[in-house]
């Protein structure tokens, strides 16, 4: 194979899946493939290091191999971390997210919760960083304060430079960084933790060496806000939804907004890659859909199997009912809450689609009265934007048109980041390379494709 001169690899992490693509600008645009896609969980309540750095080294190789030089960016989804000792060893494998101790912590803090949102705009979830901290503190009041916490693509990228670094866009997702961008002390003084010594710092720089020919870049390393960042010049009347294994609806503000009307309706205030705010609210998504495919025992893949939908079968349940965020039976869950009984594979898919649908589909108008705007587009991202049924849905729901892709909106903006960090794209040109790199579909209301 003959190496293109330079050109970077973007390791992109759901909270379900992984990959990682090779990327390069030809024509003006950007143009990759991704190279490697694999599956992933928690195994025990922990996630499996080894197999995720893995990944990571393994795309390292890749750059080596296709680019006489290159960059690598790595992005995850939110939250989630793990602990460094004094001689940078990992201490443990990362808790993940849904983990019981979480929730548990979230009960026993809930007087701090308005506090909390004044001073950081980030809704009360039980897996935001500061109750697994809490948690590790509880559990582990031994630890040393040597210990530094690092979240999982700057963990990552410890691992690969021996660099602590800590993203802004992944910081904000914390619910410890405070409305002006920096580690909030009162918000660390709650949860018993001390202020790290570096603070949080934007994207788009070479944090350093990983080998000879490649670096690494840091990107926008929150996975939303890289999505984000891939759709380019967004517009004030436009609303993101990235569809995966959550299902994350928003727009892009100038300053935070902590209302009380936000934080009564359950929105928050993450940052973008240049240092505005996604005003976004977390939908739960293909993780419930994920599991009831795998406890029907479906054989074929998640998109054909919504693509066999029977939708003579009306039946619908909650999205957002709490037991469905980490049940011992999804399906059991899922029968409790739904309206009437599927008796086939088609009905599943039929209402595990349709309640996704809803859940989404009267956002947009409530977004609009909080933020004062009008919205006439819908941009969808991610897996779900290749769900013919899924686009026609919230277009006909919301009544606005829907423009889907790049289904790898998340891979575009890592790379577009990475571009710019190593000097291939200056920054304030990235929106139009971007726009003129990714391939879209629209959808209109009442109009089925």
């Amino acid at each position: 194979m003959t190496k293109r001169p330079f050109g970077a690899v973007a390791v992109d992490m759901g909270a379900s899946s992984a990959r990682f693509a090779a990327g390069w600008i030809e024509g003006g645009a950007i143009r990759y493939e991704v190279v490697e896609q694999m599956v992933h969980e928690p195994a025990r309540g922990h996630w499996q290091i080894d197999f995720l750095i893995g990944l990571c080294r393994r795309a390292v190789r890749c750059a080596e191999e296709r680019f006489e030089k290159a960059t690598v960016g790595i992005d995850t989804w939110g939250v989630d971390h793990g602990f460094i000792d004094g001689d940078g060893h990992l201490v443990q494998d990362p808790v993940a997210y849904r983990h019981e101790s979480h929730v548990k912590k979230f009960d026993e803090m809930v007087r701090h919760r308005k506090r909390l949102f004044e001073l950081t705009g980030i809704h009360h979830q039980p897996f935001n960083t500061i109750y697994q901290l809490a948690a590790r503190r509880e559990e582990h009041a031994d630890w040393p304060e040597a210990f530094r916490w690092q979240l999982l693509p700057d963990l990552f990228g410890f691992l690969l430079t021996r660099r602590m670094n800590y993203e802004y866009t992944q910081s904000s997702t914390t619910q410890l960084m405070g409305l002006d961008g920096l580690w909030c002390a009162e918000a660390f003084e709650i949860v018993g933790w001390p202020v790290p010594l570096q603070q949080p710092r934007k994207p788009g720089r070479i944090i350093g060496p990983v080998s000879y020919t490649v670096d690494l870049a840091s990107v926008a390393s929150h996975d939303t806000a890289s999505a984000v960042c891939g759709l380019g010049d967004l517009q004030d009347d436009e609303v993101f939804l990235n569809v995966g294994t959550w299902t994350i609806l928003g727009t892009v503000l100038d300053e935070p907004l902590p209302s009380q009307a936000a934080e009564d309706a359950g929105w928050t205030n993450e940052r973008t890659h240049d240092g505005r705010v996604r005003f976004l609210k977390n939908i739960p998504g293909y993780y419930i859909i994920n599991r009831l495919h795998s406890e029907l025992k479906v054989e074929m893949p998640v998109p054909d199997w919504l693509a066999t939908a029977d939708y003579s079968f009306d039946g619908t349940f909650d999205y957002f009912n709490k037991d469905l965020f980490n049940p011992e039976s999804m399906t059991a869950a899922v029968l409790e809450l739904s309206s009437r009984t599927p008796t086939k594979s088609g009905h599943w898919a039929a209402m595990a689609l349709n309640s996704l649908i809803a859940a989404t589909a009267y956002q947009p108008a409530a977004l609009g009265e909080l933020v004062g705007r009008q919205f006439s587009r819908v941009r969808i991202v991610g897996g779900g934007s290749r769900s013919d049924r899924l686009c026609q849905g919230i277009a006909d729901g919301t009544g606005l048109s829907v423009v889907a892709g790049p289904a790898e909106a998340t891979v575009l903006g890592n790379l577009g980041m990475q571009f710019v960090a190593s000097g291939e794209i200056p920054a304030d040109e990235l929106s139009s390379v971007i726009d003129a790199s990714a391939e879209t579909r629209t959808y209109e209301p009442g109009v089925p494709v």
